[in-house]
């Protein structure tokens, strides 16, 4: 769940580049909302601003007056309603996250989420789905490629339902936040009702030497997560618009869907399941 802010923020380069060429008005900034609720477990919420265009020159070194820190972050689910408390946590990028100790998610509840901070009032409604029926997964060799490794996870989808998915990845134990992993929204009427899908790693604005692949001694957790279709169309998105915006010769505007009423961003339900393995104990022999 890499930072939306940053693609936003190359948004706003391209918006400055253009607006005395252009006539295009500078605009204000946007209150940027990334949450999830997922079966089990305690939600968590980042908030920042979106770098406001404008044809004035604007440093770029204090991205941290970017984040919002001192909102008021509640969320209901038609019965209880809990105030989330903001802290700092390098578990997660930004490293400032709301969340509560006094909700978990739970499978077929709803939970709407409200965000108070100065001229901002935002509020969204989601979902959690049932969890996937996660059948198996395989690590095998890169075709010709000795030192990279992919992944394969075999699902079972209900033929006689609508469901969307997401595939999320996390490398490494230094963080527990998930990146959407490349490639990987899926709408089940392109799949079968039962299905492999490759599973890419997700890919991080802050790594120099990106691959979709893994490397033998990595630490890897897979997320396979029901979503529902606006979850669906966020992801599906936001991938293929942060893989066009890391080439400075092939940046795209495009507007990202979102759920959110009175911002920008997503607040997503997630019934999911985990996998958590060292790629070394699957690796297959030559």
């Amino acid at each position: 769940m890499r930072k939306v802010f940053y693609i936003l923020l190359l948004f706003a380069f391209v918006f400055v580049a253009c607006d005395d060429e252009f006539g295009i008005k500078s605009q204000s900034s946007d209150l940027v909302v990334e949450g999830w609720i997922q079966n089990n477990q305690f939600p968590v919420v980042i908030l920042t601003r979106t770098l406001p265009v404008t044809s004035e020159f604007q440093e770029m070194d204090n991205l941290e007056d970017y984040i919002v820190n001192w909102a008021k972050v509640s969320i209901t689910d038609g019965t209880d309603t809990v105030v989330l408390t903001g802290k700092y946590d390098e578990d997660y990028f930004p490293p400032y996250i709301y969340t509560t100790g006094r909700m978990r998610g739970e499978t077929g509840k709803s939970y709407k989420l409200m965000v108070d901070y100065k001229d901002f009032h935002a509020s969204a409604v989601t979902t959690i789905p049932p969890t996937p029926q996660l059948d198996s997964f395989k690590v095998e060799r890169v075709p010709d490629v000795d030192s990279l490794y992919r992944i394969k996870v075999y699902f079972t989808d209900n033929p006689n339902e609508k469901n969307y998915y997401q595939l999320f990845t996390r490398v490494g134990t230094k963080h527990i936040q998930y990146t959407a992993s490349y490639l990987g929204s899926i709408n089940d009427e392109v799949i079968g009702e039962h299905t492999e899908v490759m599973v890419y790693n997700g890919h991080r604005l802050d790594t120099k030497n990106y691959s979709p692949y893994f490397a033998a001694n990595d630490t890897v957790a897979v997320k396979l997560a029901q979503v529902n279709r606006e979850g669906y169309l966020f992801w599906d998105q936001y991938t293929k618009t942060q893989s066009l915006s890391t080439n400075m010769f092939l940046s795209t505007v495009a507007d990202i869907p979102s759920n959110i009423s009175g911002g920008i961003g997503y607040w997503n339900g997630y019934g999911a399941v985990e996998l958590f393995f060292v790629m070394s104990d699957y690796c297959q022999p030559e």
